[in-house]
């Protein structure tokens, strides 16, 4: 049963998945999820070529750069609502400013 089944092309069929979706996908949290699948076909070819002790640090530090990857995430999305209650609140001051200009000029 074994024999049909050959590892290194498994390993690169998930890393091609894993890339493609990372490029394809919007929402950040479904990118996380295709990096993690990226991440085991680049274990699997490591386990396949057989360098157990760089398969041993890659099962070590996977999971850490995946917490790296959830933190810069979450601080992304803080930075992109401060700026846009930040903005929000501009547009609607020069929006206003805008139109009391225009109006008093007679529509021009």
């Amino acid at each position: 049963m074994l024999e049909f089944i050959d590892l290194t092309t498994i390993s690169i069929a998930l890393m091609i998945i894993g890339a493609i979706g990372v490029v394809l996908l919007k929402k950040p949290l479904d990118k996380v999820i295709m990096v993690s699948i990226l991440e085991a076909g680049l274990f699997l070819a490591i386990v396949s070529f057989k360098y157990l002790d760089v398969a041993f640090l890659t099962a070590v530090l996977d999971p850490l750069s995946i917490i790296v990857f959830l933190l810069a995430l979450i601080k992304i999305n803080e930075v992109r609502k401060s700026h846009l209650e930040d903005y929000s609140t501009f547009d609607k001051v020069n929006y206003t400013t805008e139109n009391k200009e225009r109006n008093s000029e007679g529509g021009k």
